[in-house]
């Protein structure tokens, strides 16, 4: 069996004591793991309302977020947020889109 799903002797005890004691139950991944979220719902409306302050520039949203709660994270990670709340961001277009008609 460990050979088969490569994993631990520690692993396969485990997978046994929680069948004996809670059958097909216990064999299914418990609530709880993974990596817990950097930021609570409060927070992140909180970085939505800075993004509508600051659209142009991400920075400063970085900056305000290490100042009120001195998280470190990076510009995916607050387009990852912004994501998740279901906003969109489109590049800014710095020129015309072709040239005018002459007259």
């Amino acid at each position: 069996m460990i050979e088969l799903f490569q994993v631990n002797r520690v692993t396969v005890y485990n997978w046994m004591n929680d069948w004996e004691d809670k059958r097909l139950l216990g064999l299914y991944n418990q609530k709880g793991r993974g990596r817990k979220p950097t930021f609570n719902e409060e927070q992140k409306q909180k970085i939505k309302e800075w993004v509508k302050l600051f659209p142009k520039d991400l920075k400063k949203v970085l900056a305000k977020i290490r100042e009120e709660w001195g998280i470190i994270v990076s510009k995916d990670t607050v387009k990852r947020i912004l994501k998740s709340l279901t906003m969109t961001w489109r590049r800014f277009k710095r020129g015309l889109a072709g040239e005018l008609d002459p007259l």
